[in-house]
């Protein structure tokens, strides 16, 4: 059975245990929608974290307090590790620096293929 929750920013879905979060078109996430996105999440989410796939294809801009927020401690709750869709090789390049500028303790790899990312999410599921 699939659960789903649709909210401003983002639609959550659960599906064979993973988290699928996609970004509304043409989103625009300041501090305070990441916290209200962040708080979305963990009260609809059944488990302490998942594994989660971001399609993050909408969104065209994230502030830099938000990504610092999104990254931190505070912002990964209830994620176990993050697969992230990205629809060119360009954007992988330019999320994969982002990545490293914005230092996170948590687990994540950058994707152009649905299928592939879901099959590297499914290996953590419980």
């Amino acid at each position: 059975m699939t659960k789903t929750l649709d909210t401003p920013f983002i639609f959550f879905e659960i599906d064979n245990g993973i988290l699928i979060a996609s970004y509304k078109p043409s989103a625009k996430i300041t501090l305070k929608d990441a916290k209200e996105i962040v708080a979305s999440r963990l009260s609809f989410i059944d488990k302490p974290a998942m594994p989660t796939l971001i399609l993050n294809q909408g969104i065209l801009k994230i502030d830099k307090e938000a990504r610092h927020y999104l990254a931190s401690a505070e912002g990964i709750a209830g994620i176990k590790c993050a697969a992230l869709l990205l629809d060119s090789n360009f954007i992988v390049i330019t999320t994969n620096f982002f990545l490293r500028v914005t230092k996170t303790k948590l687990l994540v790899k950058t994707f152009t293929d649905k299928q592939e990312a879901l099959t590297w999410l499914s290996g953590f599921t419980d």
